[in-house]
Parts: C-alpha cells; structure tokens; sequence
C-alpha cells in the first residue's frame, strides 16, 4: 500500500513538473517580440532576414482595407513612409488578398529569409483566421494538394503567373501550419519542404544565432532588415564600392579608430520612423572598442553613396549594450526613405 502511494506521489510530482515546464515555455513564446518569434521560425542557415511587423503598420496607417483599391492605397502609404521597405510581398499586396485570402492587409507579421541554397517567406496570420479557406482558395488556384499536413502545395511559375503577373515568384510553392496559423511560400519545393520542419521543431531555427538577443536590445521595429553573424561583413563592406571609395573609405575609417569584425547585425525601423542600429560584436570590450568610430562614421560621409548619412539622419544616442553598440538615428524629413537608405551595400558604418 505504501509503495502505491509513494508511486502514486511521484507521478503527481512529474505531472506538476510537465505542467510548469509547459507554463514556462508558454510564457517565454508570448514574452518574446514579433521579430523574435519570427526568427524562431525561419531555418538557421538563414543569412539576411527582411521583416515587417504589419500589425503595427496598420496601427500606424490607420488604412481603409475591403477592396482591392483600398489595399494598394494602403501599400502606396507603406511605400511613401517607408514602412513597406522589407517587405518581399508588398507588390502583390492586393492579388495576395484578392486570390489567396491573406496579405499585408490582414497578416501579424512577415520574414523572409534569404540563404545560400534557397530564400523563403513566413507570414504569421491572426489566430482566428479560416485556415481551411485559406487552404481551399490553394486548391482553387489550381495548387496541388499535398499529401500530409506540412506538406507542400505544389504551385510553379506558369500557375502564379497566370493567377496575377504581380505574384512574386515566391509564391509558387506554399507550406500551411493551420494550427500556428501560419503560411510558409518559396520559390523552390525542395527548399519549401526543408523549412517546413522549422516550423515542426524537426529542423534547427534561427534561435540558437545572436540574431534573437540582439533583436531584443532596442524597441520593436515596424520593419527591419538582419544580417547573420559575419555575413553582414560581405553583404555591406566596402568591398561593393569601386577603388577609389574604397580607399576613401579606409582611409575615414582609420580617421574614426578603427573597426572590428561585426557579429550579427540589426537595422530596424520604427513605427514613428525612428531607425535602431544594432551591431553585435564578439565581446563587451569589441563593442566598447567600436563606439566611437562607429557613430562617426555613421554621422560622416556616405561613401559609396550619394551624399552623407547626415544629410538623412541625425544621431540622437549613442552606446553599448554588453557585447553590442546601438546607434539610435531619427530622420531629418516626415516622409521619403529611411530604412531604404541602408539596407544594402556599401554601408560605412557597417564595413568591418
């Protein structure tokens, strides 16, 4: 009897153990931003990340949405303010709504993740969203059912195109997670397929890079683009301008202290279109070393470019945060580019 007691309490206690574990990480998964959340979603080979926090763009915009019209108003806004910068769908905004029952006019977020062998697109829609419906107008499109649940709807360039010539190609290929309530497209069905298992656990995610801590150092963007560890380096250095800048741009660099290699890299853009830089470093004595020289290059000439970021952008603080250096910059115009402005190389305060 005792013994059936005893076994009867430590299956209570392990109960009482799953339960909390699962409290815990229920609350971590709500605690975490959109962005966060995203990158948790997309596959760890990811290297450059665009993302767009539509939510809060339409809590910004304030549009009109019911019509086909009124969407492309509402994408025409995004472009002007910039909001719609990263977004890889915002052209086929109003075909995405109109055919396929979710777009920027009704999704929570949207990433898309660009890596060596393949590029793919997330799109987190509300909880209360038909996922049947959304799966029926697939399958109504001409898409070939898959046979499983995170399989892949089977599309191709001839089908998207003949649906609407404003469909990103992207779109050929689509994974629905109707109990996340999630949509993931990609040009490539291998590649689609291969994602899917981030979404089922079966496949390593972008959490365990720096992206997500970094992510977390400044306020929620509406917009923002991210680099992966060193790949920034190549994907912003110096190293895209011609000869001429490029020694220019040594030379200012040498003029500022001096810069080290970058770890991970987070340009975002707020709603109020502030602009958040976060440059990530391999220690808290690297990103002490790089303060300076890197908020005087970002106030200095825009080498490579037209102009100075100066002109565009006027620093308003500077500082570390641990192993990471945060610029916080507020454009000097109400409406124009901003995040547009340095999204692509060369960037001078970003070279390594």
């Amino acid at each position: 009897m005792r013994r059936r007691r005893n076994l009867l309490v430590v299956g209570l206690v392990l109960v009482l153990v799953v339960a909390v574990a699962a409290v815990v990480v229920e609350v971590r998964r709500h605690d975490r931003s959109p962005l966060q959340r995203a990158l948790a979603l997309l596959p760890a080979s990811s290297l450059r990340i665009a993302f767009t926090d539509w939510a809060l763009v339409r809590e910004e915009l304030h549009p009109k949405l019911g019509t086909k019209a009124r969407v492309q108003a509402f994408m025409d806004r995004g472009y002007r303010t910039d909001l719609s910068a990263a977004s890889s769908i915002d052209e086929s905004a109003a075909a995405l709504d109109q055919h396929y029952g979710f777009s920027p006019a009704n999704a929570e977020w949207e990433a898309y993740a660009q890596s060596r062998s393949g590029a793919v697109m997330v799109l987190q829609l509300p909880s209360d969203t038909d996922m049947d419906a959304v799966q029926d107008h697939l399958e109504t499109l001409g898409y070939t059912r898959p046979g499983s649940d995170l399989g892949v709807w089977k599309g191709g360039v001839d089908l998207v195109a003949s649906i609407d010539p404003t469909i990103s190609p992207e779109l050929q290929y689509v994974v629905v997670d109707a109990a996340k309530h999630l949509v993931l497209t990609s040009d490539n069905a291998g590649y689609a397929g291969r994602s899917a298992r981030v979404l089922s656990g079966d496949a390593d995610s972008l959490s365990g890079s720096s992206l997500p801590s970094l992510a977390g150092r400044s306020p929620e963007p509406a917009a923002a683009y991210l680099w992966r560890g060193g790949f920034a380096c190549e994907d912003l250095s110096m190293s895209q301008a011609d000869a001429s800048d490029q020694r220019t741009a040594d030379r200012l660099v040498r003029r500022a202290g001096g810069v080290d290699s970058l770890d991970g890299v987070v340009m975002g853009m707020r709603a109020d279109r502030g602009l958040d830089v976060t440059l990530g470093f391999e220690n808290d004595q690297q990103a002490k070393d790089n303060l300076r020289s890197r908020a005087r290059l970002f106030v200095g000439p825009a080498v490579g470019r037209a102009g100075s970021y100066a002109d565009d952008f006027r620093l308003t603080r500077s500082r570390t945060d641990g192993d990471a250096v945060l610029l916080t910059a507020k454009p000097r115009a109400k409406d124009g580019f901003v995040l547009s402005q340095v999204d692509d190389g060369p960037v001078l305060f970003a070279t390594c």
